[in-house]
């Protein structure tokens, strides 16, 4: 809880804009449309940072009216301190009660219900980021564990909050790395790894260690991510499916990759490697969906890219990975936004320790483009490393001219 909570109408319109898979980008281009203004890009932009400010509480005044014929409701009732009843593609994702009753109980959807909301979380989570859904899980979050102090919880329906608050706060903690929120990372994970233990799911009870681990990795804490990481990786050992011991153990290489230690970095990569192609485990968590091959080799990528900064001679290696992640992602996934950002952003990083600031140059700019389209801070922050990175380059022609295309939007 905070001490202002954000108004029922400002979740409302940031529920009515997910529930449609638009970004705020997309957002402030049907509000111009609304307006009847072809809009210049940087009045898109504009729009766009001010539709976080409505979303989180800052009364739209001049935009109502185009809030209100965008998403076809009556204007009072879009700005209703109480509102219309939740958007039925997602009751319980973005409804938020401030106190449980039996009726709430009673009208709780059934677990497979949950489920399917979740992937859907993933889904929209892929293409816009952290910065997009933070609010929004953390408001069903709150919600679930408001139904615990209820009296008219069974031990049937315990369980079933349990599951679904362990997925809830798992997803809520990824989506606060993303976001570079790091003050409710620790807080939401923790809760699935107490959730995980109360079902007896150990393997997600690893997995959720193994986001501990990347949260420290990305403080630059290698240390103690890898302490989590091999942590992590010896709960799976026991508990875990193939895939949750693939991925604990690219973020034990992650670590190594950081503190500069190749040969243990590139044993934990085979090792990844191995448990991915095994035979999958029957019913593999809707959690792990994002483990593919696509993810192996992005992990791979992201260490070697580590390991050049030790090892310049790895550079090459590293550029031929993320490329090949790259082509990957556009090959199979073109909508995952995010995802092309942070890898090709890598890749302009390679390409600068390869000593071809020309080359890094021409995918910085196509980072930076797609960057643009996404809400996560932590690829944000990437570029604006990779930016600074670029600052004894700048008399290459091609570095010059990106540089003033970033600076000019």
């Amino acid at each position: 809880m905070t001490d202002n909570p954000r108004p029922e109408w400002a979740k409302r319109l940031q529920a009515e804009r997910v529930a449609r898979s638009w970004s705020q980008a997309t957002m402030a281009k049907q509000l111009w449309a609304a307006a009847g203004v072809t809009p210049t890009p940087t009045q898109v932009k504009s729009l766009a940072r001010q539709i976080r400010g409505y979303e989180n509480g800052k009364r739209p005044r001049e935009w109502a009216a185009p809030y209100a014929q965008v998403f076809g409701l009556p204007e009072d009732d879009l700005f209703a301190v109480a509102g219309p009843p939740a958007l039925d593609a997602l009751p319980m994702l973005l409804r938020a009660p401030s106190s449980p009753t039996t009726a709430d109980l009673s009208r709780l959807p059934p677990i497979e219900r949950v489920e399917g909301m979740l992937r859907r979380l993933y889904r929209l989570e892929a293409e816009f980021g952290g910065d997009e859904l933070c609010a929004v899980v953390a408001d069903q979050v709150e919600f679930a564990a408001a139904l615990f102090g209820s009296s008219a919880l069974t031990a049937d329906l315990q369980q079933r909050l349990h599951v679904a608050m362990a997925g809830l706060t798992q997803i809520a903690g990824w989506l606060a790395i993303d976001a570079n929120r790091h003050g409710d990372v620790g807080r939401h994970l923790s809760a699935t790894v107490y959730a995980a233990h109360e079902i007896g799911d150990l393997g997600l009870a690893a997995h959720a260690m193994g986001y501990m681990s990347l949260h420290f990795l990305y403080r630059d804490e290698a240390r103690q991510a890898l302490s989590l990481a091999a942590t992590a990786s010896t709960l799976a050992a026991a508990a875990g499916t193939p895939k949750t011991r693939a991925i604990l153990h690219d973020r034990t290489a992650r670590a190594h990759a950081r503190l500069g230690q190749a040969d243990a970095c590139l044993r934990h990569l085979d090792l990844a490697d191995a448990e991915y192609a095994a035979p999958a485990a029957a019913g593999e968590p809707q959690w792990l969906g994002y483990v593919s091959e696509v993810e192996i080799a992005a992990q791979r990528g992201a260490c070697l890219l580590d390991l050049a900064k030790a090892h310049p001679a790895m550079a090459h290696q590293a550029v031929e990975s993320l490329q090949n992640v790259v082509a990957q992602v556009e090959a199979a996934e073109p909508d995952h936004q995010r995802d092309l950002a942070h890898y090709r952003t890598r890749l302009a990083s390679a390409h600068l320790l390869q000593g071809e600031p020309a080359r890094a140059a021409q995918v910085a700019e196509t980072a930076y483009e797609t960057t643009l389209q996404i809400g996560s801070a932590r690829v944000a922050e990437r570029f604006e490393e990779l930016m600074t990175s670029f600052e004894p380059y700048e008399d290459v022609p091609e570095v010059r001219d990106m540089v003033a295309t970033v600076k000019g939007r």
